[in-house]
């Protein structure tokens, strides 16, 4: 008798970090520490919104510039703008970029200051989420002037056949007022085919840029015993992207999240395996039995991310092991191994930075800690209803294999990435003991942070319950 029991569900029809779109980074450009908040347009062309905000006070100035991720566009940057610099706040750079096509993307990052200059990209995914529709007011006004034109034709029309060759003063006869009536019904015909033609090739506009949206791979999980295999499909986006094209990103092709429906109150990070084109294979380890939602992060070579969803239900409990050493997680634990340092109150949309302090059996802060997967730490952001989830780093939300790419092209790459936000499993750096991540909470409501980091004894994985209001 078959133990375990497999149920796909349709995948969510959202960007990577299911339901976040924006972009938020912290960095080093050169010596100058910048927080980095995107938001990426949601109809593509369109204009990123871009924030940056120094730690350091003698930044002179900020340029940025869009450049695609990949290929000849990355390699030869337009003219950048000068972003604007804010009364206010001396510290603070807005700006906007045009994207012009969907795909991976990268802001350029260029600061001038009072020790020299510095720059760091900063990857962007783009795609269309939504087809724009006009607003009633302007909907109405051009309606109204459209009856004017028309109207304005028919009377032309009709007194160009009627009275146009009259002497002044006189009346005209039966035979000219009919072929006034007559001009007046052909522009008021030709003027409705107009329309019509008009309104198809706008519906036709329309329907095709809505084959444009973002739609992510769809990910059908199946069990045989305490094999996962998950297979995934075409989704019908507009964009080519094939099944055999992943780059690995903190040594794996896709981190996988299984997390319990029922309360939430276990979660697993895994590693599926390459097995071939459309395909990812894992050997489950010890696990709970019970329903789980499931999000798996993938990066393209172009290094455009994605995150696929389904479902799965355990009838039992699996003994495991599996096989990646990797894997971690299980029933989450609450706090006192590592405390949330207060962030006041969470606002919707609002830019904010998570801090943790890991804390040692004495209760002071812990001086052991190990790198996990390259980083000093991971962070799942997930909102109560599934409705969000963000799979963060202590320097964003940004995939770190697109991050790499959009490095290539700059010049002192070991000193563009915070060393407590990126330590390296072989070099031996230190792990700090006080981290933070930064994020902005899309919507309002209720979220469980899901933290790992490692000691020497292994992984550990703590959850958080926070409040996010309007």
């Amino acid at each position: 008798m078959r133990k375990l029991i497999a149920l796909a569900l349709g995948c969510f029809s959202l960007c990577a970090h299911v339901g976040v779109n924006d972009v938020f980074f912290e960095g080093l450009a050169g010596v100058y520490p910048l927080y980095v908040t995107i938001r990426p347009p949601v109809v593509i062309p369109g204009v990123a919104e871009i924030t940056i905000r120094s730690a350091a006070k003698d930044v002179k100035g900020i340029r940025i510039a869009p450049m695609t991720l990949t290929g000849a566009g990355s390699k030869y940057p337009p003219t950048p703008d000068l972003a604007v610099q804010s009364k206010e706040d001396p510290q603070t750079f807005t700006g906007g970029l045009w994207i012009m096509s969907a795909g991976a993307w990268q802001v350029k990052t260029m600061v001038e200051g009072a020790r020299g200059t510095g720059e760091v990209s900063v990857p962007v995914r783009a795609a269309s989420q939504q087809v724009s529709t006009m607003d009633p007011v302007t909907g109405g006004v051009l309606t109204v002037l459209m009856i004017l034109l028309a109207a304005g034709v028919v009377g032309i029309a009709g007194a160009a056949a009627k009275e146009a060759q009259l002497p002044p003063g006189t009346v005209p006869d039966h035979r000219k007022t009919k072929r006034g009536w007559l001009a007046m019904g052909t522009a008021a015909m030709l003027s409705l085919g107009v329309i019509w033609i008009g309104a198809e090739w706008w519906n036709a506009e329309a329907q095709d840029y809505s084959r444009s949206l973002y739609k992510p791979l769809t990910m059908q999980a199946k069990l045989n015993q305490d094999l996962l295999e998950l297979q995934l499909s075409e989704s019908g986006w507009y964009q080519v992207k094939t099944l055999d094209d992943f780059v690995a990103d903190h040594g794996h092709l896709m981190h996988l999240y299984a997390i319990r429906e029922s309360d939430l109150g276990i979660v697993y990070h895994l590693h599926p395996k390459f097995q071939k084109s459309g395909k990812f294979v894992l050997k489950l380890p010890e696990m709970a039995a019970g329903k789980y939602r499931l999000f798996a992060d993938v990066v393209h070579k172009n290094g455009f991310p994605e995150t696929l969803t389904s479902s799965m239900e355990l009838r039992e409990a699996t003994k495991g092991p599996g096989e990646s050493p990797d894997d971690a997680g299980g029933v989450l634990k609450g706090e006192g191994l590592a405390v949330l340092e207060p962030m006041g109150e969470l606002r919707a949309g609002k830019p904010t930075m998570i801090r943790f302090t890991v804390k040692d059996a004495d209760g002071n802060p812990a001086a052991n800690l190990k790198p996990y997967l390259g980083m000093a730490a991971h962070l799942a952001v997930v909102k109560r209803d599934f409705s969000v989830f963000s799979h963060l780093h202590p320097n964003g939300n940004i995939s770190m294999a697109a991050f790499e790419m959009a490095q290539i092209n700059n010049l002192r790459l070991s000193n563009n990435v915070l060393v407590s936000s990126h330590a390296s499993e072989g070099d031996g750096q230190r792990v700090p003991a006080e981290f933070g991540f930064p994020f902005g909470f899309p919507t309002s409501g209720e979220y469980l942070l899901i933290l790992q980091f490692a000691r020497p004894s292994g992984v550990e994985t703590l959850s958080f319950d926070v409040k996010v209001s309007n």
